[in-house]
């Protein structure tokens, strides 16, 4: 009797086993089943990555093209400005007194020329009434050879006097562009979104000094796109732009130009692109920082 009934548990417990095992496979297959209808299928990104500078469309990095100290600042960062205007003057004592001295030059080589001339009028004159006065025999040859030399020497003289007054008008002319050079104007209406200098200061020939930006039209520009990535854009490609310093703001652009000529930068050749927003924001500013995604055309 205790035989059967530990023949009848152990027929039990198999039972139970088989079904455990029976709806644990039906789980699991259930649960797969579910989990594969929840994922979707994942699509490649084919976009193309890059960083970029946000740039004005018109601007101007102005550098002094003469050395000097700086004697005013016209403008201050902020200001509104017309093109012509100034901005910043160099001391000019020393620039205005070489354009006085070269004017006095100036005037003293065209006295010396008009006196050539009178002296040559009159070296004309009287060779021409030595040659008379041969003619009717009053005066010897000598006299006429004389005569013709002086002339020859007044016109000599003459052109010497002229050449000379060619180089001090040229003298004159350098002198005043140099003084011209020490005033910066506006080459552009804008913005002055940049100045690096005081009164008082040394101003380095080539070191910018000013920016000026006309900040109605913005771009941006990527220099990150290398010679694997740029064959897959194209002018007219779709863009979207982000900022790093405004999350959350995506502009809508499009590829404006494709620099054809490529650069070795950061041990790659890289290609710089352009890129044309279809709109802006005014809390964007030069040089801040854009996250750019082409979505190739092609």
């Amino acid at each position: 009797m205790v035989s059967g009934n530990r023949g009848l548990k152990r027929r039990w417990l198999l039972a139970l086993l088989t079904i455990s095992i029976i709806a644990g496979a039906w789980w699991f297959w259930s649960n797969r089943q579910i989990a594969q209808k929840a994922i979707a299928p994942v699509t490649a990104d084919k976009r193309v990555l890059a960083e970029g500078i946000v740039f004005p469309i018109k601007y101007a990095q102005m550098v002094m093209p003469v050395d000097g100290t700086v004697g005013e600042v016209l403008v201050s960062e902020g200001a509104k400005v017309k093109a012509n205007q100034p901005l910043l003057r160099l001391v000019r004592q020393d620039y205005q007194a070489r354009v006085g001295s070269s004017r006095s030059d100036l005037a003293r080589s065209a006295a010396t020329v008009e006196q050539a001339r009178v002296n040559l009028f009159d070296a004309q004159r009287e060779l021409q009434r030595q040659q008379r006065l041969e003619s009717a025999g009053a005066t010897p040859r000598q006299q006429v050879d004389q005569a013709r030399t002086t002339l020859e020497r007044n016109q000599a003289a003459l052109a010497q006097a002229e050449a000379d007054l060619m180089t001090q008008r040229s003298r004159l002319t350098e002198a005043e562009g140099q003084l011209d050079k020490t005033e910066l104007r506006a080459p552009l209406d804008g913005t002055v979104v940049f100045i690096d200098v005081k009164p008082g200061e040394h101003a380095t020939l080539g070191t910018v000094l000013v920016r000026v930006a006309d900040e109605s039209a913005w771009e941006v520009r990527s220099d990150d796109l290398t010679e694997l990535t740029v064959a897959k854009v194209q002018v007219g490609d779709a863009v979207a732009l982000t900022f790093d310093g405004i999350p959350g703001l995506e502009i809508p652009a499009r590829v404006k130009f494709i620099r054809p000529y490529g650069e070795k930068k950061r041990g790659d050749i890289t290609y710089t692109v352009t890129i044309a927003p279809e709109r802006w924001d005014d809390r964007l500013r030069w040089n801040m920082t854009a996250q750019i995604a082409i979505t190739p055309s092609r």
